[in-house]
């Protein structure tokens, strides 16, 4: 079935017209330490932070464009079950997702609170807070098959809120992503569900949500799946499914997994190694 897929999905790349409208180019490898790159932001617009999947050890990397690793800072009271992604507020605080939920078991998941002042430390760990929740809408654990809709691995912060768009695992495939919103404060919270933006629904190979960024100057988000880049714009509020779309097509298929504006038109992006895929890099789109 697998291999079945893989040339379905391969057969409909090559009728898909690439969009010509971004550049990617790679910067760098990464170092072997972050062959699970998995979050990605350009924080304070000085750093470039990342840190591992699932199983890891609860670090963040401060690493250059080369892929080089500056700094590595111990998160304390924190543990890597499957961070997915980096955000940061207005005000520098640093929020880490441990929402990686494959098979939808999870009945709370946990983002990672760390004050602006950790770049500051002297021994290379940090204290955190954290924010607890559990899905307002999710009540078996898991659910059935066609009802899969609580693994996510994409989070971004816009104006006083931490927002959560899942990743579909639905079966059969539906692409469809759950929009959920949560206070950006330390506590125990319900997420609440406000939409859902059904993305592109070819199959989980290409149309998995991966990661997001909000820029605030030009009020655009981007999102990442495995074979796109999708930027929305022109939403009112946060009603991002009604707002303005615009869809990049990637050729080849890679394991994409972060992505963060480094400007409205231009952005950091990297991919987790895989021996099947290759990745392990670190790229710059830029959108023409």
């Amino acid at each position: 079935m697998l291999r079945f897929l893989t040339i379905s999905l391969l057969f409909c790349l090559i009728l898909t017209p690439v969009n010509a409208g971004i550049r990617i180019k790679k910067l760098a490898d990464l170092e072997s330490e972050l062959s699970e790159s998995s979050g990605l932001e350009y924080y304070m617009n000085k750093y470039l932070i990342t840190h591992n999947d699932s199983g890891n050890k609860a670090i963040i990397y401060v690493i250059n464009e080369h892929g080089k690793i500056l700094k590595e800072i111990e998160i304390k009271d924190a543990d890597n079950d499957d961070w997915e992604d980096l955000t940061c507020s207005a005000d520098g605080t640093l929020y880490i997702g441990d929402i990686g939920n494959n098979e939808n078991k999870r009945e709370k998941c946990q983002i990672y609170v760390v004050k602006s002042d950790f770049f500051k430390t002297k021994d290379g760990d940090v204290k955190s807070d954290k924010i607890t929740f559990e899905y307002e809408d999710q009540q078996e654990f898991p659910p059935a098959k066609a009802e899969l809709h609580y693994d996510a691995e994409a989070i971004f912060w816009m104006k006083d809120s931490i927002y959560i768009l899942t990743k579909c695992r639905s079966e059969p495939f539906s692409g469809r992503s759950f929009v959920y919103v949560l206070p950006d404060k330390p506590g125990k919270y319900k997420a609440r569900k406000i939409g859902e933006i059904p993305f592109c629904s070819l199959s989980w190979m290409f149309c998995s949500v991966t990661s997001a960024d909000y820029d605030p100057k030009s009020n655009t988000l981007v999102v990442l799946l495995y074979g796109k880049i999708i930027f929305i714009s022109d939403f009112p509020g946060n009603r991002f499914w009604e707002g303005k779309f615009e869809s990049h097509t990637i050729w080849n298929i890679k394991q994409r997994e972060a992505i963060t504006f480094i400007d409205a038109n231009n952005l950091y992006m990297s991919d987790e190694y895989s021996k099947k895929v290759g990745g392990g890099n670190l790229y710059k789109v830029t959108r023409r």
